[in-house]
């Protein structure tokens, strides 16, 4: 069975995540215009804060509510180009509050928390960032990519009190791999299953990697409306991309009591700018963080990213230094030899080293050169004729060769995956790379097949409502090849073109 199970989400990636029109009730969102700090939009709960209604709140300017030092604070900080999510401390007749302000070319987008903030809570963060600090310290000590996350999820849980803390790791098809897991007895055990894609579909995945967080307190709320509904800079719905109170997609509330779960907050991981994974928080009850306590998951958050990215740097340093030795004494023995066919047979054992492989042939001049585990001559030419039909000049790699080239699962066993390095492919000279079959075993939460239940109209869905171990074998695939090990053979067949190409012409 082919591992490739994945209904990310032509569908799900539809659904328009940010043009909600809609917040959570923990907090109040105001629309205000950038220039005159007129209050445009407003939710429906501000009269928690100002104790008026959204309409008649709607055409004032903010400065009616904060003072001239507050008014300066923010023209000074969105003076020309400078955006992202900045904190505030605004100071109403109703008390003292956190806020948060996003800028786009318009308007400022408000967040405020409806719970008043006291000096007491203000001084519990300098205790929360004496024991960020200590976590920032054993991360920076851990040495590995496992140890670091388990670090990272045992220390949130003691400084957070969520029931549950799973970090997992999106794999090449958005699949996610729970690596790491900690958890209070009666909630169920996820660690070593795989999540589908569409748990967390594209849409969801982009405003991952624009907002460090995503808090949902409460999955039992009752959404609360912009007024008015359209915003009148724009003539179109608010984009709340970047709000931390937008409102959630119903399919994402029904997975989180499917799971039974009412409180969840997820956290980005990111190397190189891109989503490598996520911290997932759960709670049986609701439970509401504080900006300060938000701000803390945003910090280790940047640190988890940094010390994984560094891992990783350096894991493909001292990989890509072995395998320089291993491809200078390649080349070296093959200019040798004066002969390329002859070289690379002297020195099989590096070759399959370089190409990480468990078999290699090369076709040169109508002649095949077989090392290790690889199918048939004629089985080979067969495969050559199929890839000069529609492959070109450049490397292919498959690790599932089977579903593209049938005549492949005669010998899946040996050869369940392919790395071709065409030569000269008019002639039908390559280099083939062979990887044997890897039968496994997946274990999945729920079946992957049922992620998604349509409704008899086609349209209108549900998640799944089973998160049991539901366990999948994969035959007839390889393991495939990393990126790092494809830019060694991609190296290694420009020395091969070139060599070639010099004795032809010389």
């Amino acid at each position: 069975m082919n591992l490739k199970i994945n209904q990310d989400a032509e569908f799900c990636g539809k659904v328009p995540l940010h043009q909600t029109n809609l917040i959570q009730p923990h907090g109040v969102l105001l629309v205000v215009a950038r220039e005159e700090l007129t209050i445009i939009q407003a939710s429906e709960n501000v009269n928690a804060i100002f104790g008026i209604e959204a309409r008649d709140l709607v055409q004032r300017s903010l400065t009616d509510f904060i003072s001239t030092a507050q008014v300066e604070q923010i023209r000074r900080r969105f003076d020309g180009s400078l955006s992202g999510q900045l904190p505030f401390c605004f100071s109403f007749s109703s008390g003292d509050y956190m806020a948060s302000i996003q800028a786009s070319q318009q308007y400022l987008v408000v967040e405020i928390e409806i719970e008043a903030r006291t000096n007491d809570q203000r001084e519990s963060f300098l205790q929360i960032y004496q024991e960020l600090k200590y976590v920032m310290a054993a991360v920076e000590a851990a040495s590995s990519t496992e140890e670091t996350c388990n670090i990272a999820i045992r220390e949130l849980k003691s400084f957070s009190g969520f029931d549950k803390i799973m970090i997992y790791k999106f794999d090449e098809e958005w699949n996610g791999d729970v690596i790491a897991e900690i958890k209070e007895p009666e909630m169920d055990a996820y660690l070593g299953l795989k999540f589908p894609a569409s748990d967390i579909p594209r849409q969801a995945r982009e405003l991952y990697r624009k907002m460090p967080y995503r808090l949902i307190p409460d999955a039992n709320y009752e959404p609360v409306r912009l007024y008015p509904v359209i915003n009148p800079l724009t003539n179109i719905f608010t984009d709340l991309s970047s709000s931390n109170l937008r409102s959630v997609a119903g399919v994402h509330i029904e997975y989180l009591k499917n799971m039974g779960v009412v409180a969840s907050m997820s956290t980005r991981i990111l190397v190189d700018g891109q989503l490598w994974g996520l911290i997932a928080c759960h709670h049986r009850t609701a439970k509401f963080l504080s900006f300060e306590m938000c701000s803390v998951f945003e910090l280790l958050s940047n640190i988890i990213s940094a010390k994984v990215s560094a891992m990783q740097k350096e894991d493909v340093f001292g990989y890509r230094n072995r395998m320089q030795q291993v491809y200078t004494g390649l080349v070296e023995e093959v200019y040798r030899e004066e002969n390329l066919g002859l070289g690379l047979e002297k020195q099989q054992d590096r070759l399959l080293d370089l190409l990480k492989a468990d078999g290699v042939t090369v076709v040169l001049n109508n002649r095949v050169s077989s090392f290790g585990d690889t199918p048939e001559d004629s089985e080979i030419e067969d495969l050559v004729l199929w890839l000069q039909s529609g492959y070109g000049q450049k490397m292919y790699h498959q690790p599932h060769l089977s579903s593209v080239y049938e005549p492949a699962e005669k010998y899946a066993t040996i050869a369940s995956g392919l790395l071709a390095l065409p030569v000269q492919p008019d002639k039908g000279s390559y280099i083939l790379a062979f990887r044997p079959e890897a039968v496994r075993k997946v274990n999945w939460s729920g079946n992957p097949n049922e992620a998604i239940r349509f409704e008899a109209d086609r349209k209108n869905y549900h998640p799944r409502n089973s998160f049991e171990l539901w366990q999948q074998t994969v035959k007839e695939n390889s393991v495939p090849w990393s990126a790092e090990e494809l830019d060694v053979a991609e190296q290694f067949r420009n020395f091969v073109v070139e060599y070639t190409l010099n004795k032809v012409y010389n």
